[in-house]
């Protein structure tokens, strides 16, 4: 068996996915060879898991519109480099971990040519795309394009119901994959342990973006005692205005609660960062319904975490395994939970963080897909 993963980024959380999950094939008996398709400026080391095919992901000139024109340019022609290889290339399982959406309808004609010698599958991270794209029946029409060549799709523990993924194709349920990282920033954990004091820390962790609730959680710290809240990342876009966040917390004379560590962290400084929090909140806006990449870096820590009790991947992951509180969607609620930390019993819920971790591995997703292509369930 021969894998071929298609990475369009050179960096980030699917790159890392790419990396782990390239690791895992490979160790397979039944695989024999397995390459990430990557840009050519990604900085890696393990050149035998990756093959520099893309161009690069970063504009040469930093002018906005030439970066949106640059980025259009990419998503032409990464595909068209992208058949090319796979052209040359013996029959494979390829996986499309990321692909350029935008345009599909140009792409997936080309593609269509290679089906009778590859197996194509979507690994479906963002199982809700409907804004992906800025006008959304622009988005639906090239999902559903991208959808139209795929032999089969996979996804994290839930599914929408979108007319893009009605197609009659197996759709597998696969885990998400664990991140070990041995390694933290020594001098980050002391600063943000000295910042905590005899508090309980909470966390709000990764990327800055809107549905992860900061106003509400902000607005729960003013009914609570002893809490202090940690917001560490960069903003995800330049559309976050993390300001807004900054005005509500002096507005609210909540500056000695809340703890920045604004800036895009090296997996050091994340490690820290979970190490020093009491308690993660994976707390989402109704608008998320994917799995979280954050949830497997705390796996390791086995921290208690609180979400939202709004439909996802995440929360069906949560509630099978045990692995913290879902709490309604509410301020009243929120509250409600951060005022019984360190009173409620949590009892076996160490034990019920490796039950996740042995099911999450990424040898078991891996097993899971060459079972299905053996049984001709994909």
């Amino acid at each position: 068996m021969n894998i071929v993963i298609l990475n369009t980024n050179s960096f980030g959380g699917n790159y890392e996915y790419s990396r782990c999950l390239a690791k895992a094939y490979l160790v397979n008996k039944d695989v024999e060879s397995c390459l990430v398709l990557i840009p050519e400026n990604a900085a890696q080391e393990e050149d035998h898991l990756f093959k520099k095919v893309l161009i690069s992901d970063h504009s040469p000139i930093k002018n906005k519109l030439f970066k949106k024109l640059y980025f259009l340019f990419r998503s032409v022609l990464n595909p068209i480099r992208t058949y090319q290889y796979l052209k040359k290339v013996p029959s494979s399982l390829v996986i499309f971990n990321d692909f350029e959406q935008i345009s599909s309808f140009i792409w997936v004609p080309l593609f269509r040519k290679l089906k009778n010698k590859h197996h194509f599958t979507v690994i479906l991270h963002d199982p809700d795309r409907d804004e992906y794209v800025p006008i959304k029946a622009l988005s639906i029409y090239t999902m559903k394009r991208v959808m139209s060549i795929m032999n089969s799709a996979l996804y994290h523990e839930v599914l929408p119901d979108r007319e893009y993924y009605n197609r009659d194709i197996p759709k597998i349920k696969i885990p998400h994959g664990i991140y070990f990282h041995e390694s933290f920033d020594k001098e980050c954990l002391a600063r943000l342990q000295s910042q905590k004091g005899d508090n309980f820390l909470i966390g709000i962790l990764g990327n800055i973006r809107e549905e992860k609730n900061y106003e509400l959680v902000i607005d729960a710290l003013t009914q609570v005692k002893k809490v202090k809240l940690l917001i560490a990342g960069n903003a995800s876009s330049s559309k976050v205005s993390i300001e807004k966040y900054k005005q509500q917390i002096n507005r609210l004379e909540l500056e000695d609660r809340v703890i920045w560590l604004q800036k895009f962290m090296s997996d050091d400084e994340f490690q820290a960062a979970i190490k020093s929090c009491d308690v993660v909140l994976l707390y989402y806006k109704s608008t998320f319904t994917s799995q979280s990449g954050v949830l497997n870096l705390i796996a390791p820590h086995k921290k208690w975490i609180i979400v939202s009790d709004v439909p996802s991947a995440l929360r069906e992951t949560v509630k099978t395994f045990g692995l913290g509180s879902i709490v309604p969607l509410s301020l009243a609620a929120l509250v409600s939970e951060l005022n019984m930390m360190g009173k409620e019993e949590r009892a076996g819920y160490e034990k019920a963080w490796m039950n996740y971790m042995n099911y999450a591995s990424w040898d078991n997703h891996v097993q899971i897909v060459l079972d299905a292509l053996k049984q001709k369930r994909i």
